[in-house]
């Protein structure tokens, strides 16, 4: 089996890139990434430090080469 692709979110999560849900832009500017805890398989949420299109790029790019289906982004307002 191989290892999962982690990003960092925020220096305290480790997510694998594989179990992130959804990423929202609030409509005061911080991002929230929802994704599901491995260890007690509950839906969590991490506060991005960076922009959405950064970090949607690297996460779309992993699942593109993957052949997966990409996350859209949501701005709420």
């Amino acid at each position: 089996m191989s290892n999962p692709i982690l990003i960092h979110i925020n220096r305290k999560y480790r997510i694998p890139i594989d179990s992130i849900l959804s990423v929202t832009q609030k409509r005061w500017g911080s991002i929230w990434v929802a994704f599901t805890d491995s260890k007690t398989k509950k839906k969590k949420i991490a506060i991005a430090k960076t922009t959405i299109s950064n970090l949607l790029m690297v996460i779309n790019n992993y699942r593109i080469m993957a052949q997966k289906t990409p996350i859209n982004g949501v701005y709420q307002k």
